[in-house]
């Protein structure tokens, strides 16, 4: 092995044991992702589910005469296909009441001479069965007359009702969570991949011998700062890449969030923004009239503006500055993370969720570069 291979694979090793060890680097970008994931899939989790996504309603009917009408038509809301409303359990009165007790229907509909429901709560679901019955009222002459004239044209006769309550059938019309509630967790990736900036700066504090007595062991050693630069960054990287991708398993395979399947592309991603992260915390690290206490604050503010425009705090703000300002989301490292994620999840092609990797990963190019610049011409009149 070459003497600059040796030098290399030594800092290396010795930058991933420092990464390793550092309680603080690892709080931030590993613990804290956890339990805000963890905490913000309690608190937001199952909105979606519980509010803007229809599913049939299970309702019992408890058959008290028979009514051809009302049972052509349960039949047509409740046939398999897209415009499905209802499933529906006919049963008697004393098994029904115990199906809505258990909640395993969220309706009784007793049909006899009059219609009658009986419900448990109040909510979306129960309004839904109200709706189906205030429909049928409405329409029940024309179904009537049809059944006993024309029983072969029921169908017919009930599609007008279909279609006027067709606002609570489930209409997918691209692939993927339509959820916006996942865009919060999309921005938690987008989070873990900035503060990998931190490991960044604690990175290249240790290059400035003005800053620590490591610095000045380190300037002194003979080896290139080019090669500690890229052997820094690559054992920061390693780091903060795993942590990420532990951080995408727990997502998806231990919460089952939805936020796609298209793993190889979203570990790339992870890579090329966890790169970027720690290219921009070298960055500022890099400044030389700052203190370490003001890189670190430069840090955690522009960290969370960045968070912030990426919809982690309050969801619809990235729609609101592509609307006033789209150059901003186009170069905003969160925002492009974001919206990757949110093309791989929803769109059937690769062609935005590239432009995002490619404008990100040009952007880790261009930061990179001009640290390395500021790093090599770093003079110091005495050590």
């Amino acid at each position: 092995m070459r003497g600059g291979d040796f030098m290399f694979f030594r800092e290396f090793k010795y930058m991933l044991l420092s990464s390793l060890r550092s309680r603080e680097l690892i709080f931030w970008t590993l613990l804290f992702p956890f339990a805000l994931t963890t905490f913000m899939y309690m608190a937001l989790g199952d909105i979606f589910d519980r509010t803007e996504k229809f599913e049939p309603v299970p309702v019992a009917i408890v058959k008290e005469q028979d009514n051809m009408t009302l049972t052509a038509m349960l039949n047509a809301v409740s046939a398999e296909g897209d415009k499905k409303l209802l499933i529906t359990t006919y049963t008697g009165e004393k098994e029904a009441k115990k199906l809505l007790e258990e909640d395993q229907v969220k309706g009784i509909i007793y049909m006899g001479n009059k219609l009658s429901l009986t419900v448990k709560e109040s909510g979306m679901d129960e309004t839904m069965l109200q709706s189906v019955l205030k429909q049928f009222t409405k329409y029940e002459t024309l179904i009537q007359d049809t059944a006993q004239n024309h029983p072969d044209k029921i169908e017919q006769a009930v599609k007008p009702m279909q279609q006027e309550m067709s606002y609570f059938t489930k209409e997918e019309n691209t692939r993927g969570n339509q959820d916006n509630v996942v865009n919060y967790f999309y921005a938690i990736f987008a989070m873990t991949c900035l503060f990998a900036s931190f490991s960044g700066c604690a990175a290249i504090l240790q290059m400035q011998a003005n800053l620590t007595p490591l610095g000045q062991r380190r300037n002194v050693c003979g080896m290139k700062k080019s090669t500690m630069f890229v052997a820094d960054f690559a054992a920061t990287e390693l780091v903060q890449f795993v942590l990420a991708c532990a951080l995408l398993i727990y997502m998806r395979f231990v919460l089952n969030l939805q936020i796609g399947e298209r793993y190889a592309a979203m570990v790339l991603l992870l890579f090329v923004g966890t790169s970027f992260g720690i290219v921009f915390g070298m960055l500022i690290g890099s400044i030389a009239h700052l203190s370490e206490g003001g890189k670190i604050g430069v840090l955690v503010s522009s960290n969370l503006v960045l968070c912030a425009m990426s919809d982690l705090m309050i969801s619809g703000i990235k729609g609101v500055i592509e609307k006033a300002a789209p150059i901003v989301n186009d170069i905003s490292p969160a925002a492009l993370i974001t919206d990757a994620f949110y093309a791989l999840n929803v769109y059937d092609t690769y062609e935005r969720f590239f432009v995002d990797v490619l404008s990100l990963a040009g952007l880790t190019v261009l930061l990179g570069g001009i640290c390395i610049w500021r790093v090599r011409r770093n003079r110091y009149a005495s050590i």
